[in-house]
């Protein structure tokens, strides 16, 4: 709009106005993410550190390494022009290398972007700390379990009918991949403006109706946001276990931790295998072999250094089963497959 007029916006190439894949255009996703279709942090960009297993080096460099709310990783591919049909193998290449990442090689890599950034740590803590603590505020169930499998977003100027006929083939088979559209358009005066918009997955029409009855409260209880939030606030929000439900600990199959040696410990009271749920978000776990209540890592946590001597990295979920032996991952699944059946 000048004043009343309105004036059209030309649509324009990012290659007539001399802008590039990295020097532009990714600088732009690093600054505003969300560009990518979602809420995202950016771990690192043009990361190559890739080794073959005799320890050569991968000729390889992926544009965008993200992470969600749910601590699984983002692979994203950027292209200023129409996308070469090849870049869908070239960003499955990358999934495939990023699925093997584990959260102490993502907090190195993450340290090296924050300092390459200008982003210092505050005086006296160790930059590795300082990456962990920015992954985790995130992300706060981060561990090695959350991180794969990697999703795919390819970013271009427009999208050819083979790439986006495999595209389809891989989303009906179950793939997390989304294809989004940028925009460029001059504006009077010169000034650019860039849009984004989803091509794939489509997005269902159901998610653009309003139904009688339905209030905006319960909308946003069953929306994706609910759906994909964190997995004790969708328990609580749920009312998925009954207040002071008997809950048991395992040990299930972990990285890097002495399995056996945690059981035993944990054999030697029958107390510290029991729990009560509590409907709170913040600490919903009383611990039957202290007595006090817990948030779900930092309890799974203690009872590794207590049983082990060693801080070892967990993914809280799956260690609490009910007493009919269904893992928290799994109840809060059923929850959101039982709301999407709502918005349905």
């Amino acid at each position: 709009m000048h004043g009343s007029t309105a004036e059209r916006a030309t649509k324009v190439s990012l290659g007539a106005h001399f802008l590039h894949e990295r020097g532009d255009l990714q600088e732009w996703v690093k600054k505003h993410p969300e560009l990518l279709g979602e809420e995202l942090l950016v771990v690192t960009e043009e990361f190559d550190r890739w080794r073959t297993a005799s320890g050569d080096r991968a000729a390889d460099r992926l544009d965008i390494l993200a992470l969600d709310r749910t601590g699984r990783l983002v692979v994203a591919e950027l292209k200023r022009h129409r996308a070469p049909d090849t870049v869908l193998v070239q960003a499955l290449n990358y999934a495939a290398m990023a699925s093997r990442f584990t959260v102490d090689e993502l907090v190195e890599a993450h340290s090296r972007f924050l300092v390459e950034q200008g982003v210092r740590p505050p005086d006296g803590s160790d930059p590795l700390d300082h990456a962990r603590a920015h992954l985790e505020g995130w992300a706060q169930e981060l561990s090695d379990t959350t991180l794969g499998p990697p999703r795919i977003v390819l970013v271009a100027e427009d999208f050819g009918a083979v790439l986006t006929n495999t595209s389809m083939f891989l989303l009906e088979q179950g793939m997390d991949l989304r294809l989004v559209r940028l925009g460029l358009h001059e504006l009077p005066g010169s000034t650019l403006a860039l849009t984004t918009s989803q091509v794939l997955p489509v997005q269902r029409a159901e998610d653009f109706m309003i139904r009688p009855g339905s209030t905006p409260a319960r909308r946003t209880n069953t929306g994706v946001a609910a759906r994909r939030g964190p997995i004790i606030d969708r328990l609580v929000d749920a009312g998925a276990l009954e207040e002071g439900a008997p809950l048991s600990i395992v040990v299930p199959p972990v990285k890097n931790l002495d399995r056996l040696e945690i059981q035993r410990w944990l054999d030697q009271d029958p107390a510290r295998s029991r729990v009560r749920w509590r409907n709170d978000r913040e600490k919903p776990f009383v611990w039957e072999g202290d007595g006090f209540a817990w948030a779900m890592k930092p309890l799974i946590r203690e009872i590794v250094r207590r049983a082990t001597g060693v801080e070892g990295d967990v993914w809280g979920p799956n260690w609490y089963l009910t007493g009919d032996g269904r893992a928290l991952n799994k109840i809060a699944e059923d929850v959101s497959r039982a709301d999407q059946g709502d918005d349905s």
